[in-house]
């Protein structure tokens, strides 16, 4: 009688096509480790480039090879006067006047959280020189 609703109609927890979920009646949950961030790591900012997209491994970004992170984020610094667009290559990842960008456009203040392991798949480019951008990963 545990799975009884109302005046005894048995109820299961069933997918579309009607076949049970699970021998528990019960949905499943995913559950995250105690130390789902071990370590927090940030970097000292840094000019996004502005001729051609680069990744944030960049020598002039943060020339660090991370693959173990967890979630990376990328904030734009708050004086800038233009924005950063941000992709996953150099052909995604374009600043230009409105119509020809491509990529996730971030103004002054702005804070993306990316759940992407590795810096070499996150680039960058500034909308104009002195745009900067903090960074910084959780694994």
């Amino acid at each position: 009688m545990a799975n009884v609703i109302g005046n005894g109609t048995a109820s299961m927890i069933m997918d579309q096509d009607g076949d049970p979920i699970n021998t528990t009646n019960r949905l499943p949950v995913e559950t995250e480790q105690d130390d789902a961030f071990a370590s927090w790591v940030t970097y000292p900012d840094f000019a996004a480039e502005t001729g051609t997209s680069q990744a944030l491994n960049h020598a002039n970004h943060t020339n660090a090879s991370i693959t173990t992170a967890k979630e990376i984020l990328i904030q734009t610094d708050d004086a800038n006067s233009g924005f950063i667009m941000v992709g996953s290559s150099q052909g995604t990842t374009v600043a230009g006047s409105a119509g020809s960008r491509q990529g996730v456009k971030l103004n002054a203040g702005e804070t993306l959280i990316l759940a992407i392991s590795t810096f070499a798949d996150i680039f960058i480019i500034g909308s104009a020189s002195t745009q900067y951008v903090q960074v910084a990963y959780f694994a």
